[in-house]
């Protein structure tokens, strides 16, 4: 087994289904840049980022506090931030998937530090493993050893061993560990065994991975970009809604836009129009964007009895169907009219919203536009109208504008991911963390 090596980390590798974040925070006294992929289909893996990401952020709040989305808004990159944090993929083979998490802290006087580590994902079962169980635990005293320069007779009693966090298996059979030496933070090493020791060293799971690692990479299922994951407690989202559509001329424009900025957003149609125009319905869940219920007729639903309530949420719901081959999960009464009778005969999820950019009424982005940028907060979700052509001529100055300021504009599906919705109850922003 070779003596220890300077360290050189692999480099990050594209994943089919993966999909890459940035966030840039300012944390109490700290500017945090983090980058991370979360991955179509590997739910386990992306709570386990968002878990290692708010637990980095909450612990540089203030004390007694926790990190917000908030704090990544309007933010500035620093030249040198106070805390970088990447998990990026670094291999993919067979049904496995290598993450590795590192985080760089720049300390005082030139005195910083990193640390990282791997964790090896199962692309079939979700499963998520550390790096530490590729090796038996035995074998792990004379890793340490190595690492430390010291006989393993030695190092093997003592508690003083470096944490074996970071370890790379490659197809070959070498397994690559990277530790921090005790008591010399930020002092890193890499050592690299061949393949015949680490054949000796690994446990039952470092040999089922060393398999994976030389198979063809097993295929998954994609999924809908209005369904992607994204950690709206993590990063600051708000959600897009249009109502009243789909428009043959107006709509296409809104989606060329949507496109142009990689924006996901949520369209209310009404089943008439969406029968009259099924090409556009079609467009819209083509494009990746998330439809609802917005009634057949755009009847305001309190003055009717709850028969015709029900008739004009299941006639809307077929029209829908049968231009997109989805039915809507989600409603939007019209004029957001919405009694206690009228909620408890739509059966489903009513979704309303925080700001009302009132563009129906001033037909003018000069109005509407600053009004949204002025009421606008992480998680709320913003009410237009893809019919109105003087709101479709202001979607690209006020997307630039939230994106600008640090917003990713999500689904509503995507906003209210890990929120349980209720049928009947009325929803208009994300709840913040508890």
């Amino acid at each position: 087994m070779p003596e220890p090596l300077s360290v050189e980390l692999d480099p990050p590798v594209e994943v089919p289904g993966g999909y890459p974040m940035k966030l840039a925070a300012q944390v109490g006294g700290s500017h945090v840049q983090a980058s991370w992929t979360y991955m179509d289909g590997l739910p386990g893996l992306n709570t386990h980022l968002d878990s290692w990401l708010l637990g980095l952020l909450d612990a540089a709040a203030p004390a007694g506090s926790r990190y917000r989305p908030a704090m990544a808004l309007n933010n500035v990159p620093a030249v040198s931030p106070d805390m970088t944090v990447s998990a990026v993929p670094v291999q993919a083979s067979g049904t496995i998937i290598v993450v590795r998490e590192k985080v760089t802290r720049a300390g005082t006087n030139g005195m910083g530090s990193v640390t990282s580590g791997t964790v090896y994902v199962d692309t079939v079962s979700g499963a998520v493993h550390g790096g530490a169980e590729l090796l038996r635990p035995e074998a792990m005293p004379t890793i340490q050893s190595r690492i430390l320069g010291v006989p393993a007779e030695i190092a093997a009693p003592s508690p003083q061993g470096p944490p074996l966090t970071d370890l790379v298996l490659d197809p070959s059979g070498q397994l690559t560990v990277t530790a921090e030496l005790p008591g010399a933070p930020g002092r890193r090493v890499s050592m690299r065994m061949n393949a015949s020791d680490t054949g000796t060293a690994l446990s039952d799971y470092g040999r089922q991975v060393l398999g994976q690692l030389n198979a063809a990479p097993a295929p998954r299922p994609a999924t809908a970009p209005a369904l992607r994951h994204v950690n709206c407690d993590l990063v600051p989202c708000a959600a897009l809604t249009y109502d009243d559509g789909p428009d043959a001329r107006t709509t296409p424009q809104l989606l060329a836009i949507l496109a142009e900025k990689n924006a996901r957003a949520t369209f209310f149609m009404t089943g008439s129009n969406a029968a009259a125009n099924p090409s556009i319905a079609k467009q819209v869940a083509d494009a990746g964007h998330a439809i609802g219920n917005h009634t057949f007729s755009h009847a305001n639903l309190t003055k009717l009895p709850p028969p015709a309530v029900k008739k004009e949420i299941e006639r809307a719901d077929a029209a829908i169907l049968a231009a997109t081959g989805s039915a809507p999960t989600m409603m939007r009464p019209p004029y957001g009219a919405a009694d206690a009778p009228v909620q408890a005969a739509v059966g489903k999820p009513l979704m309303l919203w925080a700001v009302d950019s009132l563009d129906w009424q001033s037909k003018n982005p000069a109005v509407f536009v600053p009004k949204v940028l002025k009421e606008i907060t992480p998680g709320a979700t913003v009410l237009m109208h893809d019919v109105q052509a003087s709101t479709i001529a202001g979607q690209l100055e006020l997307i630039t504008a939230l994106q600008g300021q640090g917003y990713q504009l999500v689904s509503v599906p995507q906003l209210f991911e890990g929120v349980p919705l209720v049928p009947g109850h009325v929803y208009r922003s994300r709840p913040a963390r508890q």
